[in-house]
């Protein structure tokens, strides 16, 4: 492999990295690849050790250390020691976006480096740390394979804890609505432009909104889903309601409450009542939103009750 071909093949295997990440479902991330290995736990094996050739790249670009320390090379299997209980134990949902972020780090690292360094590594035993690539690809090829033998024995791979995530932020909403009071609804929310009104009417407009248009999909036949909405149509919608929120906020906080919450019992008793049918795999991995209601509760959640403790 010469000089800099090297940069082309670290990138594919990013980008391999990046679509495995963007798959992943949380029930994945629990995978059995043996000897006490998961998916989760061997991600956050690549982000350790892509981390550690990242601190080891700042220190060479600087002078202050050399590809040829071999008392530091000989020790390596030492940290796979002692750190594998902990990869084991992390939050296994904040490990992959970890591991990706540390392969972008490194990968930018190295290729800043100057010709006569990567010249220098690659014709010493620690050729691994300009070509990346072989030990992420080595750890991906592991974990597809695992998650493919699954697949297989499953049928199908179905993750529905989003129906626990929509019940918890169904019980937070609840909270919230119970600290507020009429008054609090013209008091802004966070550092954005709306109030509390606005808030808990946008969350009003889009369950009942999603609703509807699920009910639209089970009403047009097996394996349905709602209508696509591009993004340029929610933003514009969201420009343009609040005013009306605004005019049914002043009606009464009361009937705002019941109608946030009743929009949202509404939209999660539908999602969990969803046919076998229901493509849940293929939803979950393109157009999560329309599943899980806890994304979209929890930034705005956040908001009013960043407000009600300050």
């Amino acid at each position: 492999m010469t000089a800099r071909s090297f940069e082309s093949a670290n990138d594919q295997s990013r980008e391999r990295l990046a679509r495995l990440v963007a798959t992943l479902t949380p029930n994945q991330l629990h995978v059995d690849l043996g000897e006490g290995w998961t998916v989760a736990s061997a991600l956050a094996h690549t982000g350790f050790w892509d981390r550690w050739q990242a601190a080891r790249w700042t220190e060479m670009l600087e002078g202050r250390w050399t590809a040829d320390d071999e008392s530091v090379i000989e020790a390596e299997h030492l940290a796979n020691d002692a750190l594998h209980p902990y990869w084991s134990g992390v939050a296994a949902a904040d490990v992959p976006g970890l591991a990706l972020e540390a392969a972008t780090n490194l990968d930018a690292l190295i290729a800043s480096a100057p010709d006569s360094l990567i010249d220098a590594v690659l014709a010493s035993p620690s050729a691994y740390l300009v070509n990346r690539f072989r030990h992420r690809s080595e750890h991906i090829d592991h974990i597809e394979r695992s998650i493919a033998a699954v697949r297989r024995s499953v049928g199908s791979w179905v993750d529905h804890s989003y129906l626990e995530r929509n019940a918890a932020s169904l019980a937070r909403l609840r909270e919230v609505i119970g600290r507020l009071t009429p008054a609090d609804l013209g008091r802004l929310a966070g550092d954005g432009e709306w109030n509390v009104g606005q808030v808990i009417g946008h969350l009003n407009f889009w369950d009942r909104f999603l609703a509807a248009r699920w009910r639209a999909a089970l009403a047009g036949g097996v394996g349905e889903q709602p209508s696509y909405l591009p993004n340029e149509l929610a933003d514009l919608l969201n420009d343009g309601l609040p005013p009306t929120w605004d005019a049914f906020a002043s009606a009464g906080g009361d009937a705002l409450f019941a109608e946030a919450l009743a929009a949202a019992e509404e939209v999660d008793g539908i999602i969990a009542g969803l046919p076998e049918s229901t493509p849940v795999e293929a939803i979950l991995n393109e157009r999560p939103a329309l599943l899980d209601r806890s994304f979209h509760r929890g930034s705005h959640l956040d908001q009013i009750e960043r407000l009600l403790d300050s």
